[in-house]
């Protein structure tokens, strides 16, 4: 986990609008990561004045408190890995536009707005990879992700699931582009966030949507947690794949990012969970994956 001080959060704004000047692009006052640094400056505002009135703002609204945080840390990420990126000019710039759109708040989202976090979790899990010292790259249009070891190529499709009914469909897509790009010596993967399942629920009456908090105490009980939830949904789901792929094998990522320690007056910490399902490969390849994974990717960050 990644520990942050707040007012540390503010000075990101202007390497973000940097990245996205040198890339001919303008960020909108009214887009939603400008709108972030607006609100990040009022409480920074707030907890100067007062003791008292930080904690006001932060009762008044304690998801957009917990939200804002979070995506810019993860605007930073990206930010950080694009500028050391190796990716076409074009190939940045259409997913910076596309990142500067959308809500402000997940909850916010439909299904004709998806695309800035579609996006997102893209370029996050690249920022993450690529963090680690991976030689990743973002592809256009298929695979999104393209990971490379010295044992295998990961073809990666990035998929966000907008409920447990709608994982079969993601799947099946997935698999379709996937299809297309298998070559000998690349392994299928598919990456699903489960951010709008885990982070936004549907209220039973009216169809309203809210955005829930990981409410933790600290960093060890969060992983716990989000440990747990991982594990359930990679046993829970392993039944579609088994109807979508049947014989075929595939390597399954499930995802999720936020934030830790939200109960206590500490910095939060930023941290990214994810567990992989090795699904249908002959033993000695899963062997074989297993370990790769494990070289390349360290079970606590």
């Amino acid at each position: 986990m990644k520990r942050y001080k707040f007012s540390e959060l503010l000075k990101y704004e202007e390497k973000i609008k940097k990245l996205y000047s040198k890339h001919g692009l303008i960020l909108n006052p009214t887009s939603r990561i400008v709108q972030y640094f607006v609100y990040l400056r009022k409480l920074e505002e707030a907890r100067k004045q007062s003791p008292e009135a930080y904690k006001k703002l932060f009762i008044e609204d304690k998801v957009k408190f917990y939200f804002s945080q979070l995506y810019v840390m993860e605007l930073f990420d990206i930010t950080n890995a694009l500028k050391k990126s190796n990716t076409k000019t074009e190939i940045i710039k259409n997913k910076l536009s596309d990142l500067s759109k959308g809500t402000y708040l997940l909850s916010e989202e439909d299904i004709t707005n998806t695309r800035a976090r579609d996006t997102m979790f893209e370029l996050s899990l690249f920022a993450f990879l690529q963090k680690l010292g991976l030689s990743v790259g973002l592809c256009d249009p298929n695979p999104d992700i393209k990971l490379t070891s010295n044992n295998f190529t990961y073809n990666i499709e990035c998929k966000r699931p907008s409920s447990m009914a709608s994982i079969e469909h993601q799947l099946k897509k997935a698999k379709k582009q996937l299809d297309k790009t298998t070559k000998e010596n690349t392994i299928p993967t598919i990456a699903l966030s489960l951010e709008q399942i885990l982070l936004k629920k549907a209220l039973l009456e009216g169809g309203k949507k809210y955005d829930v908090l990981l409410d933790s105490k600290n960093e060890a009980s969060a992983r716990a947690f989000l440990d747990v939830i991982l594990l359930n949904f990679l046993k829970e789901n392993n039944f579609l794949l088994g109807k979508v792929f049947k014989n075929k094998s595939c390597l399954v990522l499930y995802y999720i990012s936020s934030l830790a320690g939200f109960r206590t007056n500490l910095p939060m910490a930023h941290a990214t969970f994810m567990t992989g399902n090795i699904f249908n490969f002959s033993g000695g390849l899963a062997n074989s994956v297993m370990q790769d994974l494990y070289t390349m990717i360290p079970t606590a960050q």
